[in-house]
C-alpha cells in the first residue's frame, strides 16, 4: 500500500464509525448477517430466549447417584435393586416479566442390581436455584423409568420446565439438578 493511500484509512475508519452511530441498527453495519438471523423468540411462549444470563445447572456431591435396596438390605450390594445416575445435564431460560423461567433437562440411566427386576421404577429427581443461601426455587417429583423385561438397564429424560425464579438473581443463582429420597413436601 502506498502513504498516500494510508492517510485515507483513519477518515475511512472514522466515516464508519458515524455512519454506524447513526444507523438505526448500529450492529448491522460490523455484523452485516445479522439481519437474515432469527431472534432468540420461544415460538411456545413468545417470551425472549436468554442464555448469556442462563444460571449453569450443576450436580452436587452425592446427587448423581441413587440405590434402592430391598427391605431391610441399606448398604448390602447383594440386596441392590436398582442404581440410577444422571450423565448429563443442560438448560435453557427465557424471561417473562420480572421472572426468569428455565427448563433443565437431566439425562441418564437405571441399572438393575442383583435384586432387581424389570418394569416401572420411579426415581427422585429435585431441581433447586440458590442465591447465596436464599432458595429461589425446589421441586422434587418423581421420574418413571421403565426397564424392558430381560433388560438389565434403561436410560431416562428428566425434564422440568417450569423452574421460576426473579430474573435480577440470574447472574448470582445456581441451578442444581440431583437426586433426592425425599420426603417430598419439603423445599
Amino acid at each position: 500500500m502506498s502513504k498516500r493511500l494510508l492517510r485515507f484509512v483513519p477518515v475511512l475508519l472514522g466515516a464508519a464509525l458515524i455512519a454506524g452511530c447513526t444507523s438505526p441498527n448500529p450492529g448491522a453495519l460490523l455484523n452485516p448477517g445479522a439481519a437474515n438471523q432469527q431472534s432468540g423468540i420461544d415460538p411456545v411462549t413468545n417470551s425472549e430466549v436468554v442464555q448469556g444470563a442462563c444460571p449453569q445447572v450443576l450436580l452436587r456431591e452425592g446427587t448423581a447417584f441413587y440405590r434402592t435396596y430391598q427391605k431391610g438390605g441399606d448398604g448390602d450390594p447383594a440386596k441392590v435393586m436398582h442404581q440410577a445416575s444422571i450423565s448429563d445435564t443442560t438448560r435453557q431460560c427465557r424471561i417473562s416479566g420480572d421472572q426468569m423461567i428455565a427448563t433443565v433437562v437431566a439425562s441418564g440411566r437405571v441399572v438393575t442390581g442383583p435384586a432387581g427386576k424389570s418394569g416401572q421404577i420411579d426415581v427422585p429427581v429435585r431441581v433447586v436455584v440458590l442465591d447465596g443461601e436464599n432458595v429461589l426455587y425446589s421441586e422434587l417429583q418423581k421420574q418413571p423409568v421403565v426397564v424392558a423385561e430381560g433388560g438389565p438397564a434403561a436410560q431416562f429424560i428428566f425434564t422440568n420446565s417450569t423452574v421460576t425464579f426473579p430474573a435480577t438473581a440470574s447472574r448470582t443463582a445456581k441451578m442444581y439438578v440431583g437426586f433426592d429420597p425425599g420426603p417430598y413436601d419439603t423445599p
